[in-house]
């Protein structure tokens, strides 16, 4: 059965339709209420971008989501579970099972080639290690990064993010965040990984989430929310007032 195809299934293996369910997520960070009641879904095989201004908490949303930062109040349901009712342990565990991120510097090994980042991110999930690379050369060739003994640092930026979206596909997670991943690059590399990620959810089932400042990089998303204040919204047009 293809990642396309695939039904994801919770733990009851009842159907999971939308394997990113927010509900009511609040986060204070010192006196500030940085997130306030956010709800957001996102079903599979849809992309979703989060603009806002500087330090208004869209990777604190993301955070959320990994498991990384675990709300005051609210549910995280990744793949059917609420990632804030689980133990560190079983957060970790859920996660390389179930999520893939690609962050905007790529966050690769630069001495490693770039089948040895992508399969080591399988292996750290659990593959075999022949099933981990063979994965890895499969996404690499998808996404058309040269298989070879190069190492990764010394790979074009555009390259080396192409790389980060292997690696985070090599599990073949529910659900895919990318946290400003075209902000290092330039107009025309931003371009064709653009083209990339936002292919993956039809490719590849999963459901997608992306930070982003550029406006350009959200309108490609299926839908686009902007983060005012704590609370997820519709993007307002020009010249309208609070």
């Amino acid at each position: 059965m293809t990642a396309r195809n695939r039904r994801l299934r919770s733990t009851e293996n009842s159907e999971v339709t939308a394997p990113l369910e927010m509900s009511g997520v609040s986060h204070i960070v010192g006196d500030r209420m940085l997130l306030v009641d956010l709800e957001l879904t996102v079903e599979s095989g849809t992309s979703v971008a989060v603009t806002g201004p500087s330090g208004s908490g869209k990777s604190t949303v993301l955070m959320c989501a990994l498991g990384l930062i675990r709300p005051d109040t609210g549910v995280v349901s990744v793949a059917g579970r609420d990632m804030v009712g689980l133990s560190a342990g079983q957060r970790a565990r859920h996660r390389r099972e179930h999520l893939g991120m690609v962050f905007q510097f790529g966050e690769l090994l630069p001495e490693l080639s770039p089948v040895e980042n992508v399969a080591l991110a399988g292996l750290l999930a659990g593959q075999g290690r022949r099933v981990a690379f063979e994965r890895a050369e499969e996404l690499l060739e998808e996404l058309k990064v040269p298989v070879s003994r190069t190492v990764t640092g010394r790979l074009s930026g555009g390259e080396r993010q192409r790389v980060a979206v292997a690696r985070a596909l090599v599990n073949q997670p529910a659900v895919l965040l990318a946290d400003e991943p075209t902000g290092a690059l330039d107009q025309r590399i931003r371009d064709q990984v653009c083209d990339i990620l936002f292919d993956l959810p039809g490719t590849h089932g999963c459901a997608l989430v992306v930070v982003t400042h550029d406006v350009e990089v959200a309108s490609r998303a299926d839908r686009r929310l902007e983060l005012w204040n704590g609370v997820l919204r519709e993007p307002r047009e020009k010249g309208d007032t609070e």
